[in-house]
C-alpha cells in the first residue's frame, strides 16, 4: 500500500514540474534589444528631416535596452549600460503569449505580445500602438 502511494505520490510530482510555464522558463534571465522594427512611420513621404534624426535616436536608445526578469515574477530594465531605470513585476497569461509589466510605482503597465521566444532570442510587439513596435532581444 505504501509503495502505491509514493508511486501516485511521484506520478502527481512529475506531472506538476512537466507542466510548468515553458515561456517563463525561457523568459527568465538578462536580455539585450538587438533591433527594432516599426518605429519611423509606414509612409515615409511625409517624414521630415527631424523626425527621421528623432526616430534614428529613439532606435539607438531601445538597442541599449536591457531587461531581466527573474523567478520570482520580478524584472529590471536598463539603458545605456546597467543604470536601472524602471523595475516591477511581470506576468504572463494563460496563453503563454502575452507579457504584462508593471512599474512598482505602478503608473505603467506595458503589454507586449511574445511573438517568439527560446533559449537564444526573443521577439515582443508592443500592443500600445497603432503601429505595432517589434522588439528582438537576444540574451546577455
Amino acid at each position: 500500500m505504501k509503495n502505491y502511494l509514493l508511486l501516485i505520490s511521484s506520478c502527481c510530482i512529475l506531472l506538476l514540474v512537466s507542466c510548468q510555464n515553458k515561456t517563463k522558463g525561457y523568459l527568465v534571465k538578462k536580455w539585450d534589444c538587438v533591433n527594432v522594427e516599426n518605429l519611423a512611420p509606414l509612409d515615409k513621404h511625409f517624414i521630415t528631416k527631424e523626425d527621421s534624426a528623432v526616430a534614428i535616436q529613439m532606435e539607438a536608445a531601445l538597442k541599449t535596452l536591457s531587461w531581466t526578469f527573474n523567478n520570482d515574477n520580478t524584472y529590471f530594465c536598463s539603458t545605456l549600460g546597467n543604470k536601472i531605470t524602471v523595475q516591477g513585476t511581470f506576468a504572463i497569461a494563460d496563453d503563454e503569449k502575452t507579457l504584462t509589466l508593471t512599474s512598482l510605482t505602478k503608473n505603467t503597465i506595458n503589454t507586449y505580445t511574445i511573438t517568439s521566444i527560446s533559449d537564444i532570442e526573443m521577439t515582443l510587439t508592443s500592443t500600445a500602438t497603432t503601429v505595432p513596435l517589434v522588439l528582438h532581444f537576444s540574451p546577455n
